[in-house]
């Protein structure tokens, strides 16, 4: 899995699109993540919130924000983006080599 680095408030953090962070997606918006598409930004905010927050947790790193809320001002599309993208490559290149 290809290790991401996301930028919050001049502090870099690492991000992945974790089975955690779908899970408390699915926690946070009543959602399962299968239908998130990317056209809502709160829930793209919610998405890439999990996903840091989860990836924080299983590296040992202090995530210090409690909400989407509190770092969706400081997320670009391009980071955002960047981290769906990421995960969407890896889901094609796994797909492929099963075949």
């Amino acid at each position: 899995m290809k290790k991401n680095v996301i930028t919050i408030n001049k502090v870099s953090y690492p991000c992945r699109l974790t089975i955690g962070a779908m899970v408390n997606y699915k926690r946070a918006t009543g959602e399962d993540f299968s239908k998130f598409s990317g056209d809502d930004m709160e829930k793209l905010s919610i998405v890439v919130f999990e996903a840091v927050k989860s990836t924080c947790r299983a590296d040992g790193v202090t995530f210090p924000y409690k909400s989407h809320e509190d770092i969706m001002d400081y997320i670009d599309m391009d980071q955002a983006t960047t981290i769906l993208g990421v995960q969407a490559d890896e889901k094609e290149n796994t797909e492929a080599k099963k075949n």
